[in-house]
């Protein structure tokens, strides 16, 4: 049986900092089983970083199951926190719960995550914990709803940092152990953090919060194009394996690759040159369809 951990991360707050990334395949997961990282979201960013799509919105249920699994396989050590997709949680609060245990059961993950502070979500939130499902929320910028707030930081006026606060009130006593203040003012997201028991997740929202969260992409180098203000990048990995790509290339076209190092030989028979066998030996190597 896999670690219990959201009890011995929730000492840490107010103590030291957490550490979460993204992760969505074997690769991902496995090197972030083997490092300091503490929890490992499988975000539905997969649908920007490993389908190609411009937005979240078009990851389906049984495409975060599918990853979640790869990842709650590899990765024993960690907590795995799940997305829940676009349109999971846009039913009646039968339904939404009935696809939260789905995910919950069926990922093997240790928490689902859920955008928004609305009726629903606080409902459905209040029906899972007394089963066992640990939820993380998410308030501030909200993916799913892009197309209605588009992209902006939160918190900038008194009646967004009042709200704000409210939000984060009504997820804890709904039940959730942590919350994802995501592109929210640093003062706000740092006074709802002292303002709540349950962990706060922070990206692009400053010091303040208990927990930083990065795409593990990002983090790397494995993205290109503008990145977010709050992105550091560690690494540079999309250059160095388009270079090294290049020079598999400039290798198997140069014919230093496969080098005899890299080729098989049988051991009983000494290497003979076309020109070097027979005739009679040649045709035996020949064979006819």
């Amino acid at each position: 049986m896999k670690q219990i951990l959201i009890p011995k991360l929730l000492r840490h707050k107010g103590q030291e900092k957490l550490t979460c990334l993204t992760g969505y395949d074997a690769f991902h997961a496995t090197i972030l089983d083997e490092s300091s990282v503490d929890m490992i979201l499988v975000g539905d960013t997969l649908g920007l970083m490993v389908q190609g799509h411009d937005s979240t919105l078009p990851v389906t249920l049984e495409e975060i199951i599918y990853h979640a699994r790869i990842v709650t396989r590899c990765a024993t050590t960690k907590l795995v926190l799940v997305d829940m997709p676009f349109g999971s949680l846009q039913a009646d609060v039968a339904l939404n719960v009935e696809q939260s245990i789905r995910v919950f059961k069926d990922s093997g993950a240790g928490a689902l995550k859920m955008e928004g502070a609305t009726s629903e979500i606080l409902t459905t939130i209040r029906h899972l914990t007394p089963m066992g499902v640990p939820v993380c929320g998410h308030i501030g910028f909200q993916p799913q709803s892009v197309h209605l707030s588009g992209y902006k930081i939160d918190g900038k006026t008194l009646p967004d940092q009042q709200r704000l606060l409210e939000e984060a009130q009504r997820l804890q006593d709904a039940g959730c152990f942590a919350i994802v203040l995501e592109c929210i003012v640093d003062e706000v997201a740092k006074l709802i953090t002292q303002s709540v028991d349950m962990l706060t997740i922070g990206i692009g929202s400053g010091l303040g919060v208990d927990v930083q969260v990065l795409v593990l992409h990002d983090l790397l180098g494995m993205t290109t194009g503008r990145m977010p203000s709050f992105v550091r990048q560690y690494a540079q990995l999309q250059r160095t394996a388009l270079a090294a790509v290049n020079d598999w290339v400039d290798d198997v076209r140069s014919l230093n690759y496969p080098s005899l190092g890299e080729s098989y030989q049988n051991p009983n028979q000494s290497l003979k040159s076309s020109e070097e066998m027979s005739e009679k030996e040649l045709a035996k190597t020949v064979k006819f369809p």
